[in-house]
């Protein structure tokens, strides 16, 4: 009986670590456990079963099913937040698991342990290679191999045998002599052309075996590397050129859209109809090199593989004359490609998730994986690109998992892998010139594994004869030596060009610094604070306005429905910030706060204080002074005015010539007096920053039917000569109200109406909280007023030729759209108004430059996630706009800071 031999080890390892997989399934459905601790589990116990795991029948069911469920968990976490590449690489090795244990043509390419396929045996390719050569020549008698002997001997002791005449006559031998003659013959041949026949057998069964080896991936990799400068040499000869020549193209084309964000090329706005056309002719010569570019590599590598070297102006004529049928090759290929996503597309529609989408796509996507061996067939074959095709699925019929998915990594996975690691570059610039060299080294590796895996295909598919027919079409053109100096001069050309276009601009587009403040926050609950205060969060409606701090700092507002919080950014960038609390726990958090930048360059923000209970309450107005360290009551100050409710009211700051502030309160009549739509303008004016000794003056009674107290319908300001000027904004109507005084004591004021009552568009959008309007004086003392129509959502400019602006000229800076949030304003250093606001037919954000009515419009900065609940604008300490911005509402949003670097 025979003794039972235990599993080996590697079963045994295999084993343990699909039970470690099981448990790690399991164990989200008992414990809270995050998803990066599973993740990384799952992947060192997957790469342990890929390495361990035999074809065991016992282990094989289990092994399936394990690795299918890692699979899909790991598909469904690259869609949760912040998983995306832990999810990926799950799938990766989950799926490397799958194939392995689901197919043996799988197993080879994976080199894993167990019985492989056998190769099949090399004694009946060169019988049969070898019988038409019997057939064709009468070489195989040992007669030729003695002519030597027959000449040594009998040479000197024979001579009179010469003078025989009749000797060939009478001997039936006659005839064999001229046969026998012609066997030099058949041997001088390849003399001629310069090697013997035991030479090129010798190499043309190098090239056999070289065609029948295993792992074709690995070794077409490492065959591309060692020959890389050969290879190259189609890439450079085709696409340098065509890139030289759109980057050029570019200073001739190029409009207003084109800008440098952060060091990289992007287009911010609509493109114009140059470049649409200058891009798509670039495209088109593009997709026609790659017709020329990559037949022509797959010539090179075929001869470099099988010992038979071809210059590269032999490839790419070879390439060149095989055009069309690759021209009909590429554009079956899009025709395929626009199917597969066709595919998905109506899956999407059909489920409404990504799941199935991607799932449907990626099998399509794989079984149209050995279209590409077509390209070797077409160019080494000579077929048409219907009969490449089928060829190419007949090459592959016996090991469709081995094709597919050395085509899919060789060619698209790894490379995409290795284009996406460089664009993950912390210098953009780098990074610019590193993807710019390597997608000019990608071709001849893809090319190489496409010419490796259709040459391995080829020579188990068909006799050594037929073998041998393919590679006698070769060109007979012999490889120049390869000029190492040029080749690399001419790959790293492009990206020095483009490096060099980067750091110099040569075509003066706009350049852009821009910083994504959120993408490093948490949105998970924080602790509290040491003194057991919540710490401050950020809202999607908190954004305020943003101001020049002290020295370089810039510092923004944050103010929703909780006490107000400060985020100060050590420079314009905003890379590195502190976010604080502004208020103290006492503040009324319903009470709005609004600030304004002091001549020292701290904030005086203001705060509401409610006592009393329900019913009896009050609620008092006051300063706080802020800077680097925090903010904290006025030293002296006195409290402002006092209310019934602070909610009720707005508030206004702006600083005065002197050093002074001035406060403008707008607070509606008491309900008891039944005046519903009225609301009473005061202004206090203070002569130092922390309003020692207020003066409070009731200026004006105004008429609003406004239910609501937006932030952003009230502003105030102080010309040259201290003479205020008030901005009321109506909601609800849409009137815009100028108040301006006279003298700084305001002992006498004048109203204008620039825009009349108007008519609230029905149904409500839920985006009337965007509303509001914002103004600038300019140094005579004249408004402009920038405000969102409530009738159709356009984003207007008033020009005000008075005071008051009782008469105004109206640009309309943006098309309609009840979407658009309330625009920005400023005066630069120039003289010149600022306009920022939301332009929802590019997804950008726009800077209106006007003089007067007359505007000129730059998109800064794309919108990636939708319209945001806060827009405001600030000047550096440079005089360079700082425009910070809510990318997105609601469920998902960024916060955003964006400094136009060279607008003019």
């Amino acid at each position: 009986m025979p003794a039972v031999s235990s599993a080996p080890a590697p079963v045994k390892l295999a084993a343990a670590c699909l039970c470690g997989q099981a448990l790690l399934l399991l164990l989200p459905l008992t414990q809270d456990v995050h998803w990066d601790f599973l993740a990384l589990a799952a992947l060192v116990l997957g790469a342990a079963t890929v390495l361990s795991a035999t074809r065991r029948d016992r282990l094989r069911r289990a092994a399936v099913w394990i690795q299918a469920l890692v699979a899909a968990r790991g598909l469904l976490a690259m869609f949760d937040e912040g998983w995306f590449l832990w999810g990926a690489l799950g799938l990766l090795v989950a799926g490397v698991g799958l194939t392995q244990l689901l197919s043996e043509p799988a197993q080879e390419w994976f080199c894993v342990r167990g019985r492989r396929r056998p190769s099949p045996a090399p004694k009946p390719a060169p019988a049969e290679a070898a019988a038409p050569v019997l057939e064709s020549v009468p070489v195989p008698e040992p007669a030729p191999l003695q002519p030597p002997t027959f000449v040594q001997p009998p040479a000197p002791v024979q001579p009179p045998t010469l003078v025989q005449p009749s000797t060939p006559v009478q001997a039936p031998a006659s005839v064999q002599p001229p046969t026998f003659v012609q066997a030099p013959t058949f041997v001088q041949a390849p003399a001629s052309v310069g090697a013997p026949i035991p030479a090129q057998a010798a190499a043309d069964d190098a090239g056999h075996e070289e065609a029948r080896r295993e792992g074709v991936l690995w070794l077409a990799y490492a065959f591309a590397a060692r020959h890389l400068i050969r290879l190259l040499v189609p890439t450079l000869l085709v696409f340098v050129p065509i890139g030289l020549l759109a980057l050029l193209g570019l200073g001739f084309v190029m409009d207003g859209s084109a800008a440098m964000v952060n060091g990289e090329f992007e287009l911010l706005g609509t493109p114009g109809q140059p470049l649409m056309i200058w891009a798509a002719a670039a495209v088109v010569a593009s997709l026609a090199g790659q017709t020329v570019v990559i037949p022509a590599t797959i010539v090179l590598a075929t001869g470099l593989i099988l010992g038979r070297p071809v210059s590269a102006s032999g490839a790419m004529r070879a390439a060149a004359r095989r055009w069309p049928a690759m021209l009909l090759l590429t554009l079956l290929g899009v025709v395929v490609f626009a199917a597969i996503a066709a595919a998905g597309f109506g899956m999407l529609l059909w489920s409404g998730g990504l799941f199935w989408t991607f799932t449907v796509m990626a099998v399509l996507a794989l079984l149209a994986m050995p279209c590409l061996l077509a390209v070797a067939i077409v160019v080494l074959e000579g077929r048409s690109a219907w009969g490449a095709l089928g060829r190419a699925y007949w090459l592959t019929a016996d090991r469709p998992w081995f094709t597919v998915f050395t085509l899919a990594f060789g060619v698209l996975v790894f490379p995409g892998l290795a284009q996406q690691a460089v664009r993950w570059s912390a210098d953009p610039l780098v990074g610019g010139v590193a993807a710019t060299v390597l997608g000019l080294l990608i071709p001849p590796f893809q090319a190489t594994v496409i010419a490796r895996l259709f040459l391995h295909s080829l020579i188990l598919q068909v006799t050594t004869a037929e073998f041998d027919q393919v590679i006698d079409t070769l060109p007979q053109s012999g490889p120049r030596p390869a000029r190492a100096i040029a080749v690399l001069a001419a790959l790293l050309l492009p990206g020095l060009l483009y490096g060099a276009a980067m750091r110099t601009n040569p075509y003066g587009w706009l350049e852009v610094n821009e910083t994504v403040v959120t993408a490093s926050w948490t949105r998970d609950p924080k602790p509290p604070q040491k003194d057991g205060r919540e710490r401050p969060s950020l809202g999607g409606w908190d954004l305020q306005a943003i101001y020049a701090g002290q020295g370089t700092r810039m510092v923004m507002l944050m103010d929703g429905y909780q006490q107000a919080k400060l985020l100060t950014c050590t420079d314009s960038t905003c890379a590195q910030t502190r976010y604080r609390w502004a208020e103290p726990i006492s503040a009324d958090q319903y009470g709005s706060s609004t600030g304004v930048r002091l001549a020292d360059g701290r904030l005086a923000l203001t705060t509401w204080t409610t006592e009393g209970d329900e019913g009896d309450q009050h609620s008092r107005l006051g300063l706080l002074t802020c800077d680097a360290a925090g903010c904290v009551q006025a030293p002296g100050g006195s409290p402002i005015t006092e209310v019934e409710n602070a909610s009720s009211g707005m508030v206004a700051l702006a600083t005065r010539p002197g050093g002074g502030l001035l406060v403008a309160h707008l607070h509606p009549l008491s309900w008891r007096n039944d005046e519903d739509d009225k609301e009473v303008l005061s202004l206090t004016t203070c002569d130092d920053p922390v309003c020692t000794r207020p003066r409070t003056k009731e200026v004006a009674q105004l008429t609003s039917v406004s239910m609501h107290r937006r932030k952003h319908s009230f502003a105030a300001a102080v010309d040259a000569e201290d003479r205020p000027v008030i901005l009321r904004f109506d909601d609800w109507t849409g009137s815009v109200s100028v108040i301006a005084c006279d003298d700084p004591a305001c002992a006498q004021a004048r109203m204008g109406r620039p825009v009349p009552d108007g008519e609230r568009p029905e149904p409500f959008t839920g985006n009337e909280d965007a509303a509001g309007a914002t103004m600038v004086l300019r140094p005579d003392g004249r408004p402009m007023i920038a405000y969102r129509d409530t009738t159709d959502g356009t984003i207007k400019l008033l020009d005000c030729h008075t005071r008051e602006c009782a008469q105004a000229t109206t640009t309309a800076l943006s098309t309609p759209s009840l979407n658009h949030m309330a625009p920005a304003m400023l005066l630069d250093g120039r003289g010149r108004v600022l306009v920022a606001y939301q332009d929802l037919d590019q997804d950008a954000i726009v800077i209106a430059t006007c003089t007067g009515a007359r505007c000129t419009h730059t998109p800064v900065t794309k919108m990636r996630n939708g319209p945001g609940y806060g827009l405001t604008m600030a000047l550096d300490s440079r005089g360079r706009p700082v425009i910070a911005w809510m990318d997105g509402s609601w469920g998902y949003f960024d916060l955003v800071v964006t400094t136009p670097l060279n607008l003019f």
